[in-house]
């Protein structure tokens, strides 16, 4: 959610006679994230979220597409995806391939605001997303799995700052460690895998949205489980264990967790604190755009989820979360 490709006003003109949506009266940028170029737009007959993308196929466009048809057919909170005229789920535009999504109710949290009430309404959101999700045909591997990982590791290894560097073999053994304590045998089926705080609207203690689902993916249920937790749960150094137990107990209320996926919950969270340790050294820390068209996100703060959970290891992390 970078301003990596500038849209001009002609360029929304198009837009909105596109997908029928009226008169242009404003739009903006979001400087957030690290990927795409997203705007707020506003027209005649509503306001909207605009997502620009260099980076992502067709197909995965589609399968978005599917995914969220289905979510806003099962009354689960996911965005609703703007058709075109033509009735296609995105446009070829500025280089690039545009989606267009009615815009979201709610407010997002503060850390300082969480409450394990509100992990565990979070938590039954989650386990409803995998329950529902059963039914859905549409496959995409996870585009961000372990190799692209260790590649980005052994690319940053070889940085001529000795910090980044010597961080980078570091968390390369983190990633060792985690594929030794998870397996291939855990459940598996659609999962968001990349529910942040800023990706979840709230109207008052109630969840209204889970949004951006661009690395939504087919990868083990307790991947997405960890790395909501990672998000979530983690503040001031140190996980919360209220937090991480509200958000276990929420999302056992809608799918319980077998045998296996609490033993490699561990070895799930800490594969997620070094890959996005990882990506935000190379997206944030090491992009070349200012302040103003990329919002900065410090990958110390995963560095940190990676080293605390190292220390308490499998165990410790399955006693924090009362699982």
């Amino acid at each position: 959610m970078a301003l990596y490709t500038t849209l001009e006003a002609a360029t929304f003109a198009q837009l909105s006679e596109a997908y029928g949506l009226g008169p242009v009266r404003e739009f903006l940028g979001i400087p957030q994230g690290s990927i795409n170029s997203n705007y707020r737009l506003v027209t005649a007959s509503g306001r909207y979220f605009v997502r620009h993308t260099t980076v992502r196929s067709a197909a995965d466009l589609r399968f978005e597409a599917d995914l969220l048809s289905l979510l806003n057919e099962s009354h689960c909170p996911a965005p609703r995806l703007v058709s075109t005229r033509e009735g296609q789920p995105f446009l070829e535009l500025e280089g690039g391939r545009v989606s267009v999504f009615a815009w979201l109710p709610g407010e997002e949290l503060t850390r300082a605001q969480l409450t394990p009430e509100h992990l565990e309404g979070l938590g039954m959101e989650l386990g409803k997303l995998h329950r529902v999700t059963l039914s859905f045909s549409g496959s995409r591997t996870n585009p961000y799995g372990p190799e692209v990982v260790r590649g980005w590791l052994e690319g940053l290894r070889q940085h001529p700052d000795a910090e980044l560097s010597s961080i980078a073999g570091e968390l390369e053994g983190y990633l060792t460690r985690a594929e030794q304590e998870r397996g291939g045998l855990d459940p598996r089926g659609v999962i968001h895998a990349d529910l942040f705080m800023d990706n979840v609207k709230w109207l008052g203690d109630r969840v209204s949205a889970l949004f951006d689902f661009e690395m939504a993916c087919r990868d083990a249920y307790g991947l997405d489980v960890a790395i909501t937790l990672n998000a979530w749960c983690f503040d001031n150094g140190q996980y919360r264990p209220e937090l991480c137990r509200g958000l276990l107990r929420g999302y056992q209320v809608e799918r319980s967790l077998v045998p296996v996926e609490r033993e490699h919950l561990f070895g799930h969270a800490l594969f997620g604190a070094v890959r996005y340790t990882a990506s935000r050294i190379r997206d944030f820390h090491l992009s070349g755009l200012p302040p103003d068209k990329l919002a900065p996100k410090d990958f110390r703060t995963y560095l940190a989820r990676a080293r605390a959970l190292s220390a308490m290891g499998p165990g410790g992390l399955r006693a924090l979360a009362g699982v």
